[in-house]
């Protein structure tokens, strides 16, 4: 194990949410107020062209908010999660 790898508070698994239901999770979860390191799990959405939508949204979501966050290494999903700090 890497003496440097950081356990989310909380992890949240977004597959098959439309962006408008991902965006009412996101938002009642950064209310709450309760984590401080969330895995967001959204997929690579390989299926698509450009990747995925789901992705894109949140990263966008994050920005909008000013929520710092980092594309999640390899061996914690890669391209398909992102870590969130609050």
């Amino acid at each position: 194990m890497n003496k440097y790898q950081k356990i989310p508070d909380y992890i949240l698994d977004l597959h098959g949410k439309t962006c408008n239901e991902a965006k009412d999770i996101l938002l009642s979860l950064f209310s709450e107020n309760k984590y401080h390191h969330i895995r967001i799990i959204t997929g690579k959405g390989t299926f698509r062209e450009k990747g995925g939508v789901l992705r894109d949204f949140v990263k966008s979501i994050l920005e909008e908010k000013n929520i710092s966050f980092s594309q999640s290494k390899i061996e914690d999903g890669g391209e398909g999660a992102i870590e969130v700090y609050l």
